[in-house]
């Protein structure tokens, strides 16, 4: 019986076949794990035809991409797969669209220490130690650095390391922080071809199932330019994302390294400047890896979460990230005036802004260019002739902004007529006396409650089938009958049962680990 305790996209970790973790390296000469006959071989319970296991005793033609046992799908083929590591990869999909997340994957002979990590990302679960005995009887050692060679056998020491990666691999599940392990371990060159792969080839097949947030993004590699979660932020921007109406002015700033970036000293020193117009602008801030940055949502994810050297240089590859994203930005999203407050180092985005710009750079600290841009927001502000705006009219638009990046631009009809009710510092969005939403400052996100449930009952999105009862604190998988197919893990959700709303939570799986396993928490309940 697989018992999930922690699960980051498809990678997995908990326990099977009474109480052994997983993912784990199955040592080939434990009897109580491996047992041999004349002609089967039995893993960790599973059964399995000495002829499957062993291709130079294959006696049919054509081989199988998997083969079942109770609680394991033998990955067929996959040392000679690993070679061709697209085709290792276009195998381990096909599998996974055939056993979702029914059953854990084993890969025979596949556990280079350095590869494990994106392995196990992938959606390995299962490997042996085969490959880890070959090593060491030729004398070569695992170091944090990589393979070295030593004048003995070193299979315990080899053991040691790889169970150490294994148990950190388990916990970095748990606290959702397996990509950043990934990317660190990028050692083996193969890794980062396999993990390249999956981002740029894979996006589709990941994407569906990567955590709607993560504690942190470090991205400290050219790689997290296209973790899922990035990627999927920039694409709800083109696709979700629609500016507060009726703003005519654009200012465009760089990022900083403090977050929320009005937190910084640079943009403190910006915005007390121009304190008494911003609720006449859309402030845009460019950065890496995100890409663009509209005001009201630097306090969300991934915008307040990520973390970067800031050294006023950029890779060719985020230069041109940057300008394609604010190019099509401002396709969706028109202003009748851009003006771009940026130091010299983002001089290259000027190629990206409407012809008309007013585009001031320099030292965005000293006073002279701070007086400089007060002097061109309040010109274009009377050339404009801009309609004068209340702070709190303001406020209700970017939220407005807001949920429609979070949900879809659908919700923005739903909160026509809606107020903003301040209560312990907390802002609530409130229609005839009824609380729909509450905005969460720390997270960045709004709340839905069972009043703002029916919307999404309406569309079937966010929507969690259930069986008949009242949920409490949690609601385990095996109590769901069906999910939608918008759902990521830590998402906003619905609880329903035939059509009645039963509560609201935070999704803890992806959609199709709900319906598909009976163990674990599929959603915490909100009260």
């Amino acid at each position: 019986m697989i018992q999930d305790s922690g699960i980051f996209g498809y990678a997995r970790t908990g326990t099977v076949e009474g109480g052994i973790e997983y993912p784990l390296i199955v040592d080939i000469t434990d009897k109580s794990l491996v047992q041999y006959d004349m002609n089967r071989v039995s893993i960790l319970g599973n059964d399995f035809s000495r002829e499957i296991l062993y291709p130079d005793m294959l006696s049919i033609e054509g081989t199988p991409d998997y083969v079942e046992g109770e609680s394991i799908a033998l990955f067929y083929d996959a040392i000679e797969l690993m070679q061709r590591p697209d085709s290792f990869l276009r195998k381990l999909f096909r599998i996974k669209k055939k056993i979702g997340f029914m059953k854990l994957i084993y890969a025979q002979s596949v556990a280079d220490p350095y590869l494990i990590p994106v392995l196990v990302y992938a959606g390995i679960q299962v490997f042996d130690d085969s490959y880890i005995r070959m090593e060491s009887a030729n004398r070569i050692k695992y170091t944090m650095f990589g393979k070295t060679e030593v004048n003995y056998n070193p299979i315990e020491e080899n053991l040691l390391f790889v169970r150490d990666e294994i148990a950190l691999l388990r916990q970095s599940i748990i606290n959702g922080t397996i990509r950043e392990i990934v990317e660190k371990f990028s050692i083996s060159s193969k890794a980062v071809e396999l993990l390249r792969m999956l981002d740029s080839n894979y996006f589709d097949e990941i994407e569906p199932v990567f955590p709607a947030r993560t504690p942190y993004i470090k991205a400290n590699t050219i790689e997290a330019l296209k973790r899922p979660d990035i990627l999927r932020y920039q694409q709800n921007l083109a696709d979700r994302y629609r500016k507060p109406d009726d703003v005519r002015i654009a200012l465009i700033l760089p990022c900083s390294a403090r977050k929320p970036y009005s937190n910084s000293k640079s943009h403190k020193a910006i915005l007390s400047h121009i304190e008494q117009y911003r609720k006449y602008l859309h402030e845009l801030i460019v950065t890496s890896p995100v890409g663009l940055v509209p005001r009201e949502l630097e306090e969300g994810y991934p915008s307040r979460f990520y973390d970067i050297p800031v050294i006023g240089l950029w890779y060719e590859e985020e230069k041109l990230m940057m300008k394609r994203l604010l190019e099509n930005y401002l396709r969706y999203n028109r202003y009748d005036r851009v003006i771009a407050y940026i130091p010299d180092d983002l001089e290259f985005i000027t190629d990206s802004l409407p012809a008309d710009s007013r585009i001031l750079s320099g030292d965005l600290r000293d006073r002279s260019n701070l007086s400089k841009l007060k002097e061109t927001i309040e010109e274009s502000i009377k050339e404009l002739a801009v309609e004068k705006k209340t702070r709190s009219e303001r406020k209700l638009q970017d939220y407005k902004s807001i949920a429609g990046f979070q949900f879809g631009n659908w919700i923005i009809d739903k909160l026509d007529g809606v107020k903003i009710l301040t209560s312990y510092n907390q802002d609530m969005l409130v229609k005839n006396g009824t609380i729909l939403m509450v905005y969460n400052k720390n997270m960045g996100k709004f709340t839905i409650n069972k009043n703002s449930a029916e919307f999404f009952l309406e569309r079937h999105d966010h929507v969690v089938e259930i069986d008949d009862f009242k949920p409490t604190s949690n609601v385990y998988a095996v109590g769901v009958k069906d999910a939608s197919p918008d759902i990521r893990a830590e998402d906003e959700v619905i609880l329903v049962h035939d059509g009645e709303i039963r509560g609201v939570g935070i999704a803890k799986m992806p959609f199709q680990a709900m319906v598909d396993l009976d163990k674990g928490i599929a959603v915490k309940v909100r009260s």
